[in-house]
């Protein structure tokens, strides 16, 4: 019999649920328990009614660790849900056949395709006796009547559980979560994670032998001559390798104290950033009146004009996306669609021209499981292939293909590898993967496998970049910043990789805000400290030295732009991998 993921990582699970017995007053029941449906694929599990209707089992014989929903126990209920109001499910389960744990992945999610999750995932233990082990979800949006359920994930491991009810109770906006009865969350880990980890010690060798470069410098007066004998301090000002993170456009012309802190994280610790939304085909429908474009251009130009002014390099996101964008859902003419994805693209380059270094030319050509697809559609089945060759007419920048899961075993990998062959194939030269790799602690691959399935996508493209990275912990930050760490290290210690942006990195400005590197108040979290520990200390370069006789400084060090103090005067010069030695007169 196999062993489960969790077993197999070491993990010991001590569960102290919280009792459901005393509910916080002020909810409304909109689900009292009732029939649980329950399903499971094909070769994921078994399902079975318990006596008397009283609940359902399931049975897991084989875990499918990438595909926890290959086996679920779904409470629909009827109700529409407001934005922020809490909802407390209590559930009524235990595991049998001998094991001493189980466990669920617990979801407020869309009853259909594309199965949107609403708040966390929270992994919940299932213990041998029967316990209500209550969960809480705060909804992000308004929800619709009879189109939400709560769904209990389980064909992660090898377990056979039984779930008798699941009663729902819904809570006014605003609603005091401290008083929520809850459960001890499960504490996981990762292969790897351990100190004197055999591969992060290969890996932080081969950064110190690949990413560091023999560095010169030579000093001259104004007349070419050479400062023999001169003191020069020197300080790695910008990484030549794209540290980063999504950013908006906005925050760089911004007035408030919130901008100014925002800017300042930026110029400080990364070389790269990419826009997060401002460049989408949403931003830039060809209908837009003339006050919203200008608006919307002043605060790009605005955006590239100091990053520019910084060095920082920005990438381009996105040309096209297959998976139907929400500006595109409501129109059903293929040719419309067509027309304005073509328009849209067309302006966005004529805007940006080579202010990018590079574009997600295609992002999730693949997908989640049940997306509504434009190239499955009539007559839009090339339109991907238009995208490029008209972007390829406007512009010589490198084109990648941006996708998530690309780290889960199975077809949203093996699918991505596939979609760019075919496009390489055509003659329209992929020149990178994008790697979203948005992580959730319910799987968290070892560094080792993210290597190795890096080693697969070198073979066939060039570059790769990690584009929208963050982490999602069930009250473990510890957890966070150890996995941001190690994927660090592992992606900068592979030649194959350009990059690696977060998905943001402010509270006050996330898509995920329970992701971020910085709480709202600007306090750093400890998976922010690891990018200030590991971006800005342990990979830097600073020393104090003086010239030779003939005016020359060399040194080891990381490529990038270099702050040179000399004689009173700073100056910024580049020592990149293509431009080794630098001269610089005073």
């Amino acid at each position: 019999m196999r062993r489960s993921l969790l077993a197999a990582c070491g993990l010991s699970l001590f569960f102290v649920p919280a009792s459901a017995k005393d509910l916080p007053p002020g909810g409304t029941e909109i689900r009292p328990g009732g029939d649980i449906q329950a399903s499971a694929t094909d070769g994921a599990g078994v399902v079975e009614s318990l006596p008397d209707g009283e609940g359902k089992r399931i049975t897991i014989a084989e875990a499918l660790p990438a595909k926890a929903y290959g086996a679920q126990f779904t409470a629909p209920f009827s109700s529409a849900i407001a934005k922020n109001e809490p909802v407390l499910a209590i559930i009524k389960a235990r595991v049998i056949g001998g094991a001493p744990h189980g466990e669920v992945l617990a979801k407020l999610q869309l009853r259909s395709a594309p199965y949107t999750s609403f708040g966390a995932t929270i992994g919940l233990g299932i213990h041998t006796e029967w316990l209500e082990l209550p969960v809480t979800f705060v909804p992000d949006q308004d929800l619709a009547a009879d189109s939400v359920a709560i769904v209990l994930l389980c064909a992660h491991q090898q377990q056979s559980l039984e779930v008798e009810s699941i009663r729902v109770l819904k809570y006014p906006a605003g609603t005091d979560l401290a008083a929520f009865p809850k459960a001890k969350p499960v504490r996981r880990t990762y292969p790897g994670r351990e100190p004197d980890a055999a591969w992060r010690k290969a890996a932080l060798e081969r950064i110190e032998q690949h990413r560091k470069n023999e560095l010169s410098l030579t000093l001259t007066d104004a007349s070419g001559a050479p400062l023999a004998n001169t003191e020069v301090n020197l300080s790695l000002r910008r990484h030549e390798f794209g540290f980063g993170s999504a950013v908006v456009a906005k925050r760089f012309s911004g007035e408030s104290e919130d901008d100014r802190r925002y800017r300042e994280i930026v110029d400080r610790l990364f070389s790269i950033v990419v826009f997060e939304n401002d460049l989408k085909d949403g931003q830039w429908s060809p209908d837009f009146d003339a006050a919203r474009k200008e608006s919307r251009n002043r605060e790009l130009d605005q955006a590239f004009a100091w990053l520019e002014e910084r060095r920082i390099a920005v990438r381009g996101h996105y040309l096209m996306q297959i998976a139907t964008p929400y500006n595109l859902h409501d129109i059903t003419d293929s040719g419309e669609i067509r027309r304005l994805t073509l328009a849209s693209v067309a302006e966005r380059l004529d805007f940006v021209r080579d202010r990018v270094v590079e574009w997600d030319v295609i992002n999730h050509p693949i997908a989640w499981g049940g997306a509504d697809l434009l190239n499955q559609r009539p007559g839009l089945g090339q339109l991907d292939r238009e995208v490029f060759r008209l972007a390829r007419e406007k512009t010589k920048r490198p084109f990648f293909v941006n996708e998530d899961q690309v780290f889960r075993p199975g077809p949203q990998c093996d699918d991505t590898y596939t979609y760019i062959e075919a496009l390489n194939e055509a003659g329209l030269a992929v020149a990178g993967l994008g790697n979203q790799a948005h992580f959730h602690e319910s799987y968290l691959p070892s560094p080792e496998h993210l290597l190795a399935v890096t080693d697969r996508f070198a073979k066939l493209v060039p570059h790769q970049s990690i584009t929208e990275y963050d982490i999602v912990t069930n009250e473990d930050e510890q957890l966070a910043a150890d996995y941001t760490r190690d994927v660090l290290i592992a992606v900068f210690s592979h030649p194959a990789y350009t990059s690696f942006l977060l998905w943001g990195f402010w509270e006050g400005s996330h898509w995920k805000p329970e992701a971020a590197s910085w709480n709202r108040d600007w306090s750093l979290r400890a998976r922010g400290a690891v990018l200030e520990e590991w971006i800005g200390k342990r990979w830097h370069t600073a020393m104090t030295a003086r010239t030779d006789a003939d005016g020359r400084l060399a040194f080891r060090g990381f490529p990038g732009w270099y702050e040179i103090r000399e004689n009173g005067q700073t100056r910024l010069v580049r020592l990149g991998r293509d431009q080794l030695d630098g001269i610089l007169k005073r």
